[in-house]
């Protein structure tokens, strides 16, 4: 397998994941994010601005979407750190890094070398995450008819909410192996402390693990025990078998 796509959240830790999968192999990366902050300021605009500038307005998304699938039908080694690189470079192993806003808030405010997204206040942080996150998905909708929060889109999920980077990187490089290998790896990584259990989600140490995500929440429908049990012992990821969105 020659391309990988990394897609996320805000502050999900995509370039972290990125970096750490090119010192392990012999990959480069293409960010869309370089490419549409460049437009952006070029534009004179935030990220945030531009991407409200071109809801009605797919000419921009198609320079930068294009430059992907371009590059995704070279046998170069690329990893393509990219919201939509998946539906465009089909040919890869897709990647989907979660975070929860108020982690992502704190990252993104405290992270000094992100110069472009820097905010007045963890307040202003948050609404701007959010309502950015609002933004690319109706424009993706609109152009595309693509949900990016359609799980069955990638090969893997992972939430790095409470995860230390070191797992999350071993995780993900350990399941690319195992993908490229032809093997069996289990695909959905959720925090515990990410899921919402139902009065009526069960007992049974042995149930697979099921969650309805609604709203921008993870309800667990069955496997509570599993997940209790997770919570219990500190850990900070639990394997899922489904995810209905």
């Amino acid at each position: 397998m020659n391309h990988i796509t990394l897609s996320g959240e805000l502050g999900s830790g995509k370039s972290t994941v990125a970096n750490y999968l090119i010192s392990k192999m012999p990959f480069k990366i293409v960010s869309a994010g370089l490419l549409f902050r460049q437009l952006a300021a070029k534009h004179g605009m935030s990220a945030k601005e531009f991407n409200e500038f071109i809801e009605s307005d797919p000419k921009y998304d198609h320079y930068v979407d294009d430059t992907m699938a371009e590059l995704g039908r070279t046998d170069e080694k690329i990893i393509f750190d990219s919201r939509m690189a998946w539906h465009f470079v089909p040919s890869s192993f897709k990647i989907y890094l979660y975070v929860d806003v108020d982690t992502a808030t704190e990252r993104i405010f405290n992270d000094v070398g992100r110069v472009s997204e820097s905010y007045a206040d963890k307040a202003t942080a948050r609404r701007e995450i959010i309502d950015r996150r609002k933004s690319e998905l109706l424009r993706y909708q609109n152009f595309y008819h693509c949900n990016l929060d359609d799980y069955s889109n990638y090969d893997l999920i992972v939430d790095t909410s409470h995860a230390t980077r070191e797992e999350v990187n071993e995780l993900v490089f350990n399941s690319f192996k195992a993908f490229d290998e032809g093997k069996e790896y289990t695909k959905i990584w959720l925090s515990p402390k990410s899921l919402i259990i139902k009065g009526d989600a069960g007992n049974d140490a042995d149930e697979e693990v099921v969650i309805n995500k609604k709203d921008g929440q993870f309800f667990v429908e069955k496997g509570a025990a599993k997940v209790k049990k997770a919570l219990e012992n500190g850990k900070s990821l639990v394997a899922v078998d489904v995810v209905k969105c």
